[in-house]
């Protein structure tokens, strides 16, 4: 057998297998493979015993053992070694065992009489991911994690985020994969400007083609997908390819993956596990070449829970999952978005590019965007298209997020203030004093302007000092007096 071009593994591979005459094929079959140094237990005491002693850089694991519990065994050693690729090997093809597999932590599942076209892209794939994930952690450990192979790539996302470096390498790391990727968080996060960078990174020759998918029937899913052969329905008067076919040797990037009904749910999982689909209106099923790239902001795992989504299928798209934090745990970034923003806003309102007033950023630093850099960069369109001058007008901002702030609860700082008499007039708001109104005692304007900085800036004392020209300590003082 031809010895194939393979990932250089620093550590042997282990077979635990009580099967003699399986053992030597598989030794045979990996040696033929370039894995030259592979480990034998016979038993799963053996075989934990030996991962014990030494490290692995992948486990193939039978589930028929004579004396502990293959998923025993899967579960022991995920549990110490999360990233140590484990292929499960079982007689049993029932979808269940593999659901099974896939929770306890196995990296994939193939039934017994191998078919050994599939092992070798697993083995290869375990493999690359164990290296790389190394690579990652060495990177870290070391602290070069900034120091990517491709930087260029990255940069359409503006960031100096540690999360953000993160998810780079990580990036990096699975984008030669041909393995299905889930891309998560919240709405306006960025999950396609990832799933391009990763098509980007990955080097394939197809295209990268979008489609979201929430909202779509099952007919409309598959017509949208696979395609159509003439006469499949009423109007298909041609043969028409779906997007399946349109991203081949491509990117296939499907948004709002939680959103599918459970028919569609099922040809996806056909899609994913044997690479096959069928045309409306046709029995002949079609090959695909295209990688599977899936974003949702909703979270599968309860939806698998509630039965709303396939376990199968959510196991299948998780072989890779890139997780994208909220704005609100990159606030670092605010500044370096809000910058680009405004230049672009600029640029296609064509205006002259206007200041950010540091109190505007300061206050726009402690708002928690639930929107996300979506939201952020609608705001400051919108406050770029109000500007005239050079300087960005606060009004539209401050009104903004002060209506952002009434439709939550108040924030402990807010709370602990007595509640504002509604006959006592809010100070700054008069032109002039008349003297049949009562002019307001100073403690009331002094609570009247600590309510309006802390509702502005959504309780957060530094930056509502910024806003009344004071230092915190002097604010937390106020505070204290003010709700005596």
């Amino acid at each position: 057998m031809k010895s194939l071009e393979n990932p250089q593994i620093s550590n042997p591979i282990l077979l635990i297998d009580d099967d003699d005459l399986f053992v030597e094929y598989m030794k045979t079959l990996l040696e033929g493979f370039g894995y030259t140094h592979t480990d034998i237990a016979f038993t799963g005491k053996e075989g934990l015993g030996k991962a014990e002693q030494r490290e692995y850089s992948l486990v193939l694991l039978d589930l028929m053992l004579p004396d502990i519990s293959g998923l025993s065994i899967l579960e022991i050693l995920h549990k110490k070694d999360p990233d140590l690729p484990i292929v499960v090997i079982t007689a049993k093809d029932k979808v269940e065992t593999a659901v099974e597999c896939m929770k306890l932590g196995a990296f994939d599942f193939l039934t017994k009489p191998l078919q050994e076209a599939r092992l070798l892209p697993i083995l290869q794939h375990a493999l690359t991911i164990r290296t790389l994930r190394e690579t990652v952690s060495s990177l870290q450990s070391g602290g070069m994690l900034w120091q990517l192979r491709n930087p260029e790539a990255f940069r359409e996302i503006i960031t100096q985020s540690e999360l953000m470096r993160e998810v780079f390498s990580y990036v990096e790391a699975i984008a030669p994969s041909g393995k299905a990727v889930l891309i998560t968080g919240e709405s306006g996060t960025g999950k396609e400007l990832i799933a391009r960078t990763l098509h980007k990174l990955s080097g394939r020759k197809g295209r990268f083609i979008s489609v979201n998918i929430a909202g779509l029937d099952d007919t409309l899913f598959s017509d949208t997908l696979f395609g159509h052969v003439k006469g499949a329905y009423t109007g298909a008067n041609t043969d028409r390819n779906g997007l399946v076919q349109e991203a081949a040797h491509g990117t296939l990037f499907l948004d709002e993956i939680g959103d599918m009904e459970p028919s569609s749910q099922v040809k996806l999982l056909r899609l994913l596990q044997e690479g096959e689909y069928y045309r409306l209106g046709s029995d002949t099923p079609l090959q695909s070449t295209a990688r599977i790239l899936a974003a949702t902001n909703t979270d599968l795992h309860t939806k698998v829970r509630e039965g709303k989504f396939r376990a199968d299928l959510y196991y299948r798209l998780v072989a890779h999952r890139i997780e994208l934090p909220p704005l609100r745990d990159r606030k670092e970034d605010i500044p370096l978005l809000a910058e680009a923003f405004i230049e672009r806003a600029a640029q296609e309102l064509q205006k002259p590019k206007p200041s950010l007033p540091e109190e505007v950023l300061a206050i726009l630093s402690t708002y928690s965007f639930p929107g996300n850099i979506r939201e952020l960069q609608s705001l400051l369109y919108d406050a770029v298209s109000r500007t005239e001058g050079t300087t960005i007008s606060k009004k539209p901002i401050l009104s903004y997020l002060q209506n952002q702030s009434r439709s939550t609860a108040g924030t402990p700082e807010q709370k602990s203030l007595k509640p504002a008499d509604s006959s006592t007039p809010v100070p700054f708001l008069f032109s002039s004093l008349s003297t049949d109104r009562r002019i307001p005692t100073l403690k009331e304007v002094e609570e009247a302007l600590v309510r309006q900085a802390l509702n502005l800036t959504g309780g957060n004392q530094s930056a509502a000092a910024k806003l009344l020209g004071i230092s915190q300590s002097t604010l937390s003082r106020w505070i204290h007096r003010l709700a005596k």
